[in-house]
């Protein structure tokens, strides 16, 4: 076997040196409290300037709406990490991946944009059909995003970002089995207001992102933003278009609000927002071979043939024939009305939103060979299957998704607003979804007698419609001692049309076959609960133990080789998670420790795979249920002020997640027996911290704010079988930004640094052919810049 793990080690080793430097300087500055997180920091950052002279600085948290009532993030009994959006600002975190960052037990991959492989704690879906549920919601506004192909939503002007963290059975509107992810944008209010934001950067990279709040009356507000991110690709192209950058990027984004205050008791928002994407290439590179004719050393070993034509001194190049990419588009619209009565207040919400996504790619990186015959008819296939690597890959192929969605949703709630020892909410949500979506599959070297190559494309035509009815109650026993209790019925039912087309190669089996529009459907429903008690075991200490359900409906297998399988739905899973916690402020709240340990009981998992049976000489996608993971770990988060000037934070996340009694379909190797493996996305160690210093110049000259953040994290699997190939090794990242603020914070002049070592770490791994050969994306190399701002 042999792997680019020579080539990615060679880059890395002087990046290593340095920041073995850098870490015993930071650790020597901060002792153990560098481990803490950087997502404290960010949950901070309205105490990030020393107080007047004379008082003493202390934190300060952020209020959260996580039991759909506003309360301190560290008065809630759950885990959940809470960031400003002028933190997230601050530190140069634009997406969901920038957001994995800073957050304990949030990993995130990405097979293409449309794509996401979101997971928490190690509970994620593979599965990117039409037909499945994700793990994790993606909410704005507390609006769930239904396409994946969407959810990765531009963070400017935001509120607040919070990630919550195990099962949400009870609140949210689809029940959660992993966690939540909110986006919470900051809304109109009476004061007029203006903000500019210009960066400018490595790679031609040019943002620019406004806002401007208008009160039109005295109960009207309005707000617009909008943010441009655009930028040149940091890869090369060595094909067909010689020297040529790719990857690049150019988004527009935007968000139109309007409050109307109609009385004291009665207010009614309109939110409108869109984005429009054109999405840049992706560059895979070969990672990996093994076993069989791909290590041969030939055209069928994808390292050969980065080798012979010159890809493998470095993974920003790429040897694709095509500069391929995309675009995607998505509208929202959102109501929402809250009325104040005496004892509660009633809320009522509808949203729409629909995107439109395209998206093309090289799944390899590599140029095809000449065309070769399988069937043997135009000679034989083996002269070029086995032939000189320089000719190009004969396993060569490109990936094409189309997918359209619409959404409606409602939600209507009565939350308690005494402040008595009972608090309550109760409420009923409804959602209907319809997404088609096509994934066309083309082997642009393999090919039947007619010598077309091969292609086919999995359609699936999907109608989804949920309902459900919740409550939850919490109530006081003592001043320190609190029950909360809550459940939700829930109620799914899916219907599908999936048809594969083959317009080339009909006689040739790869991956999938041909089959006429086949219905299936199915419904399923639910009871989930949660159950917690918390004490304040003195002032701004907080202990708590929950116990709490999930379930993930059920669904359809998105890109199935038969009609059987596609129509053939996988059935729901469930997930009981048991946790235990502590939320403390100490030394007069300059020191903030966070501690979770949690096991979870995860059954039926839906497990998704490409693999390729004993009895085929073709590949499969499938979905299907593994009897049951067992889930353990824990998290820890603190923040600490060493002096007035001085802030340290991290975080570290401890994760062991491993599959229970599965047996699935057995692949090539003969063998369906994963039990024992590790859960895909599940890093065993992960952790991070920040150090920052601010520095106040004298005579109203403003402030100097350096800060200085790192994250590491531990091998992790991108598959069930856990093969060796099949990984994203352990890798360590740092960021650092020095900015200056004005004394009147109108003026901010920022110069940042992202992956200042230049670490060559990937971000998704993927295997075809039995797990034999693997392709990898890799994360931005080293970026810097320059941010201005202005705020009137």
């Amino acid at each position: 076997m042999y792997t680019n793990a020579s080539r990615e080690g060679k880059m890395n080793s002087e990046n290593h040196k340095s920041f073995k430097v850098l870490r015993g300087l930071l650790l020597a500055a901060g002792s153990q409290a560098i481990l803490a997180p950087v997502g404290a920091f960010a949950q901070d950052t309205e105490a990030a300037a020393p107080e007047v002279a004379g008082e003493r600085r202390s934190l300060d948290t952020i209020v959260v709406t996580a039991q759909k009532r506003e309360e301190t993030a560290q008065s809630v009994p759950i885990s959940i990490s809470a960031f400003s959006g002028e933190s997230l600002e601050q530190g140069q975190l634009t997406t969901l991946t920038d957001l994995a960052q800073v957050t304990p037990g949030l990993a995130f991959n990405t097979f293409q944009p449309g794509q996401p492989e979101i997971s928490i704690r190690g509970i994620g879906t593979k599965e990117d059909g039409a037909g499945a549920s994700d793990s994790t919601l993606v909410m704005v506004d507390g609006v769930y995003v239904a396409a994946r192909s969407a959810s990765n939503v531009d963070i400017f002007d935001l509120e607040r970002v919070e990630v919550l963290r195990g099962p949400q059975g009870t609140l949210f509107g689809k029940n959660s089995i992993g966690g939540v992810i909110n986006y919470i944008t900051r809304k109109p209010d009476d004061e007029f207001r203006v903000r500019v934001r210009q960066t400018v950067g490595k790679y031609d990279q040019f943002d620019t992102a406004a806002m401007v709040n208008v009160p039109l009356t005295g109960n009207l507000f309005t707000k617009l933003s909008f943010s441009r991110r655009a930028f040149e690709g940091y890869d090369r192209w060595i094909g067909p278009g010689q020297g040529d950058e790719i990857g690049g990027n150019n988004l527009f984004a935007w968000r139109a609000q309007a409050l109307w205050e109609a009385a004291d008791d009665l207010s009614v928002l309109v939110s409108l927002d869109g984005a429009d994407e054109e999405l840049g290439n992706i560059n895979r590179q070969p990672v990996g071979s093994a076993g069989p004719l791909h290590d041969c050393g030939c055209a069928s070993d994808p390292i050969a043939v980065d080798i012979a034509l010159g890809g493998a001194d470095s993974v920003r190049t790429y040897l694709g024939e095509e500069d391929n990419g995309g675009e995607r588009n998505v509208f929202g619209a959102m109501v929402e009305i809250n009325k104040d009565f005496t004892f509660a207040t009633l809320t009522a919400m509808g949203a729409y939103r629909e995107s439109e996504y395209y998206f093309s790619h090289d799944d390899t990186g590599l140029p095809p060979s000449p065309v070769v015959d399988l069937t043997g008819s135009n000679g034989n296939p083996n002269d070029l299957l086995l032939g000189d690597p320089s000719i190009g890959f004969t396993f060569d192929n490109s990936d094409i998704v189309w997918e359209d969605s619409q959404q409606f949703t409602g939600e209507i709630r009565l939350s308690s607003n005494s402040s008595g020892p009972l608090k309550w909410v109760v409420g009923a949500f409804g959602s209907i979804e319809e997404i088609d979506r096509t994934e066309g599959i083309f082997f642009t070297a393999l090919a039947d007698a007619s010598l077309d190559p091969n292609y086919a494309a999995a359609t699936m035509l999907f109608e989804g419609s949920a309902v459900a009815a919740f409550a939850q109650a919490t109530y006081d026993l003592t001043d320190r001692l609190s029950l909360t209790a809550g459940g939700r019925f829930s109620y799914e039912e899916k219907e599908i049309v999936a048809f594969n087309e083959m317009p080339t190669s009909p006689s040739l089996l790869l991956v999938l076959s041909a089959f006429p529009p086949t219905a299936g459907e199915d419904s399923w429903d639910n009871f989930s609960w949660k159950a917690a008690i918390d004490y304040e075991v003195v002032d701004d200490v907080l202990i708590y133990g929950t116990v709490a359900t999930g379930f993930k409906s059920g669904g359809f297998t998105g890109a199935a080789t038969t009609a059987a399988g596609a129509t053939t739905p996988f059935m729901p899973e469930e997930a009981t998670n048991y946790e235990i916690g502590m939320k403390g402020d100490f030394l007069d709240s300059r020191l903030r420790v966070n501690l979770s340990g949690f096991y979870v009981d995860y059954r039926d998992l839906q497990v998704t795979r490409f693999f390729q049976p004993p009895t085929s000489g073709a590949g499969e996608f499938i979905t299907e249920n593994a009897a049951d993971a067992e889930i353990m770990g824990f998290e820890g988060e603190f923040t600490a002020l060493l002096t007035d000037n001085i802030e340290v934070g991290g975080f570290y996340s401890y994760l062991d997640a491993t599959f229970e009694n599965f047996f699935g379909t057995p692949d090539i190797s003969g063998s369906g027996d994963f039990t024992g493996n590790t859960l895909r996305q599940a890093p065993k160690h992960s952790g991070g911290g920040h150090v920052q210093y601010i520095h106040e110049f004298a005579d109203g000259h403003g402030s100097l704010t350096a800060n200085v953040n790192v994250k590491y994290q531990s091998v992790s699997f991108t598959n069930v079988d856990n093969n060796p190939l099949d990984v994203i090794p352990e890798h360590t990242v740092g960021d650092a930004w020095l900015a200056w603020n004005s004394d009147n914070d109108k003026w901010m002049v920022q110069a940042w640094v992202r992956n200042f070592t230049d670490e060559v770490y990937r971000t998704h791994v993927f295997t075809q052919r039995g797990n034999r050969i693997a392709f990898g994306t890799f994360a931005p190399p080293r970026t810097y810049g320059l941010t201005l701002q202005f705020s009137y």
